[in-house]
């Protein structure tokens, strides 16, 4: 390999004006992979892998792990917050798991050396663009956290696929077997024939990889979906048709979401270009089907190719040919009245052949035209060539949605589970604008709004809208119940409302604020217009001025006396949330707010990193501000005031060349300053952290606890105005 040109990129043009950061040197970890079948050609083969973990490759001293061992050894005490709320002064640790070995050794054979950010990073290499790249990559990996034996086989091709596009600054390709069609089992798997709230869900989680890639890598990324309905269908009972329609749906869905970076593939596409010319309407669809299945299956199934022998003589395969069989004890359940066990047992192993027969020409297909693209795969493997990943980022087993229903707590939080298995006593059945079955959410009094027929859309990757269900019905937001607005965002921030009038009505707005809780002034008073102050004063505030912010928790500089243990000692006066209205906002992408959840901070921590990793650290602020005072001793990780759930709290490094205000600097107090450079990357990763564009006349409510934000740079002169409030 040639020695790399040097580039000079800014990662993030569209969405986020964060300073280009350099490559920090890679962290390593035992990544760990499952023994599962490599062989995963076949989309619709349910998984029993163990719950997702994205890992990356990350750790820390074996110091500073035997300092944080001797800590948790005795339990995790004393965890407070600075602010005007008492809150408990501890919270559980999380459970053990018994599968996991007692002690994990973090590998330390990279040696960390954390960024400071004091002065502008350096142009990256096409080396170091390759790296970051694959890092996104790799925090999206399915992990095995009982298996530390074996490494991200996979990781040194994807270095080699990526430099190509790098060099050539393109797009990186990617490419996804699946989204084949609705199980055949509609009475207790799934939800009907047509994509609902899963398949959306995993759309947009696909698309948060492309942009993930955008941030480290401007031209970013596209990930092509190949579906393999086709190639199964026949042998299942589902016909041509009902393929035809989950993929004309799921096509319709991504562009209405927004899912950009998504593409489509078919059959047709894997045959050459002589058959180039996509089918365009369902008619011509349906008249090709039959003929692109055998023409597939007869130029990509190598010759001789017997499934008997695989089976027989390759593990891979033998792990797949018993997944199969697994899997179609339920998704054709309905078909096999009449028939013996012994008689089922003998129809599930002849179609579960078919599937390895037809499997392999598909995987064929993909590795000879699609040679160039980053394979992934819904399965887990050996992960030799491919990345496994879960297509919806969910708790507990990893399924897809096309094999289950989707099942949302109030939380937000997401399981997959057979729609019969969900229980109607704890959950209700919620359909979309076209009267489908769409997915299960958990019941509570705070969907019940009496007068109001609204619905509430959890949005990826956190967050609720809640919107008249009639776009034509316009309630008044005076009438709002903001009680259950405030219940509602310490369960899942943030809640917008939306379609609502009299928003923007300044009597309104502060009136409410007082029926959601006390409300906390500020030295201006209760309200504050955020928006350009043109004001060039390095004393002015970085707030009201265009530039991005850090991200960072309201209330932290807004400081009050309290004697603590007798001794005075100077603490930040925290809001328990935010509310704010968007009188005049800015153009898409410019002057976004990010949110990043503390929950969805924990749930995707890199392994082998846990709760009980953060969870005693403590870390200090310098500020370059005129009163001087800096924070010393502050806890890490609080327990949320109500839910008892961990926090993280913290406020991101921020220095002169970034900003012509106020500066900070942030040490963690006692343990390794990589720390930091980890906190960074999960508090903006697309899966953590919602990059929200305001509309005219949204109302918008933050639990400032759970939660950290940050605003980017929006353009001079758009007018970018929000008024906000914090209350209690």
């Amino acid at each position: 390999m040639s020695a790399p040109a040097v580039l000079s990129l800014t990662p993030l043009p569209e969405s986020v004006d964060r300073p280009v950061l350099p490559k920090v040197p890679e962290i390593s970890a035992r990544l760990v992979e499952s023994d599962n079948s490599e062989d995963d050609s076949v989309s619709d083969a349910e998984t029993s892998s163990p719950p997702s973990t994205a890992g990356s490759d990350s750790g820390l001293s074996d110091k500073h792990l035997s300092a944080v061992r001797k800590k948790l050894a005795k339990g995790i005490e004393g965890i407070s917050t600075p602010g005007n709320e008492e809150l408990e002064p501890s919270y559980p640790t999380a459970p053990q798991d018994d599968t996991k070995p007692a002690e994990v050794n973090k590998p330390v054979e990279d040696v960390v050396v954390a960024y400071d950010g004091k002065k502008p990073p350096t142009p990256r290499t096409v080396a170091d663009i390759c790296e970051d790249i694959v890092r996104v990559l790799a925090r999206y990996r399915l992990v095995h956290q009982n298996d530390t034996s074996r490494k991200w086989g996979a990781k040194a091709k994807f270095l080699a696929q990526v430099e190509r596009y790098v060099v050539r600054g393109e797009a990186v390709s990617m490419s996804l077997p699946a989204f084949p069609f609705r199980s055949p089992n509609k009475v207790t798997k799934v939800l009907g024939a047509l994509p609902g709230k899963g398949e959306e869900v995993a759309l947009s989680h696909l698309e948060g990889l492309c942009l993930a890639i955008r941030d480290v890598y401007e031209p970013g990324a596209n990930i092509y979906i190949v579906s393999d309905g086709l190639m199964y269908n026949d042998i299942l009972g589902v016909s041509d048709l009902e393929v035809w329609q989950y993929g004309q749906a799921l096509r319709q869905m991504a562009k209405d979401n927004g899912c950009d970076h998504v593409q489509f593939l078919r059959l047709v596409n894997l045959l050459g270009g002589e058959r180039s010319d996509e089918p365009i309407n369902e008619e011509e669809y349906l008249k090709a089907a039959p003929l692109f299945r055998n023409e597939l299956l007869t130029r990509y199934l190598p010759e001789g190719f017997d499934a008997d022998t695989h089976i027989a003589k390759d593990a891979d395969t033998t792990l797949t040919y018993r997944g199969y069989i697994k899997f179609l004890e339920t998704d054709l359940a309905n078909q096999g009245e009449g028939e013996t066990k012994a008689q089922l047992k003998k129809r599930y192993e002849a179609t579960a052949k078919m599937m390895i027969v037809r499997g392999k020409a598909f995987a064929t297909s993909i590795a000879q035209n699609l040679a160039d693209h980053i394979r992934l795969s819904i399965h887990a493997s050996t992960e030799k060539n491919k990345l496994s990943m879960a297509i919806v980022p969910q708790l507990g087993r990893s399924s897809t949605p096309w094999h289950a229903a989707l099942v949302r707590a109030v939380d937000g939080s997401i399981t997959m589970s057979h729609a019969a298995s969900v229980p109607a006593l704890t959950h209700e059945l919620i359909f979309d604008r076209e009267g489908r079955p769409s997915y299960f959410r958990e019941r509570s009094d705070l969907f019940n709004w009496p007068g109001m027929d609204v619905e509430f859309n959890y949005i990826y990757p956190t967050g609720i809208v809640i919107s008249p269900r009639d776009p034509n019905t316009r309630y008044s937001f005076h009438n709002v119940h903001m009680r259950k607005v405030r219940a509602l965002s310490e369960a899942c921030s943030p809640v917008i409302l939306r379609g609502f009038t009299d928003t923007t009505d300044q009597h309104i707005f502060e009136a409410k604020a007082y029926d959601a809780g006390t409300v906390q002034p500020w030295t201006f008073g209760i309200r504050q217009s955020v928006k350009d102050a043109m004001n060039p004063d390095p004393k002015a505030s970085t707030v009201t001025s265009t530039e991005a912010m850090p991200m960072h928790y309201d209330g932290f500089f807004f400081l009050k006396k309290e004697i603590v243990n007798g001794v005075e000692k100077t603490v930040s006066k925290v809001p328990r949330f935010q509310y704010f209205t968007a009188i005049t906002p800015s153009p898409p992408g410019d002057g976004m707010t990010l949110f990043a959840s503390s929950q969805l901070f924990f749930q995707h921590l890199p392994a082998p990193y846990t709760l009980a990793d953060f969870a005693p650290l403590k870390w200090s602020c310098k500020h370059s501000s005129n009163w001087n005072n800096h924070m010393t001793d502050l806890p890490l990780v609080i327990p949320h005031p109500t839910n008892k759930k961990p926090c993280l709290r913290w406020h991101e490094p921020w220095y002169q060349w970034q900003t012509q205000f106020s500066t900070n600097e942030i040490r963690i107090s006692n343990g390794g300053q990589e720390y930091k450079e980890l906190i960074r990357e999960m508090l903006y990763d697309r899966r953590v952290c919602l990059y929200f564009n305001f509309e005219k006349g949204d109302i918008l409510v933050a639990d400032n606890v759970s939660m950290m934000h940050t605003r980017t740079a929006f353009t001079p002169g758009t007018g970018r105005e929000l008024w906000r409030i914090h209350f209690n």
